[in-house]
């Protein structure tokens, strides 16, 4: 910063056709108000010190960021390798109940199997033991039909014997 020199300012102002006292005044004023001004000089320093900073800002910012990058990668790696390990674990867990539904479900139909077999052969045997009892009602009823007929028969042939010979010895 600028050094100014008050004297040389306060004779100049003078100069100008202020007194004394106003000159000093206004120096005093323009000093105090100099001190929080900056000088070119200032500004470079500054601009200097703003390129530095907005640099290292910049290469913590893409250091940064690719950390996050190579954090990312690595999370989503271990994340894909769960899912498969998952994945895996789902399959062999879903076959091994597909396989254990299979076994129960061929367990199932051979009992089912060997249940209507056996109905079926019960039922075959009931109806063998029913067609036979109808058979034996059957020809006993045949039977006696048969020998009601031959009783009618008979009967009738007596009842014309006896009429012829009523008609014969009638006459």
């Amino acid at each position: 910063m600028a050094i100014m020199d008050t004297h040389e300012a306060v004779k100049l102002l003078q100069n100008a056709g202020l007194d004394e006292e106003k000159a000093e005044a206004i120096v005093r004023v323009v000093g105090v108000g100099q001190d929080a001004l900056a000088t070119k000089v200032d500004l470079q320093a500054l601009a200097q010190t703003t390129k530095a900073d907005l640099k290292a800002l910049e290469l913590a910012t893409r250091a940064d960021l690719e950390a996050l990058a190579q954090m990312t990668k690595a999370d989503l790696k271990a994340l894909e390798l769960a899912t498969k390990a998952d994945l895996e674990t789902l399959a062999q867990t879903t076959k091994a109940g597909l396989q254990a539904l299979e076994l129960a479900t061929k367990a199932d139909l051979e009992t089912l199997a060997q249940t209507t077999k056996a109905d079926l052969e019960r039922l075959a045997q009931t109806n063998k033991a029913d067609l036979e009892a109808l058979e034996l009602r059957l020809r006993h009823d045949l039977m006696l039909r048969l020998g009601a007929m031959v009783f009618a028969a008979a009967g009738a042939q007596v009842v014309i014997v006896v009429f012829l010979l009523t008609q014969f010895f009638s006459n």
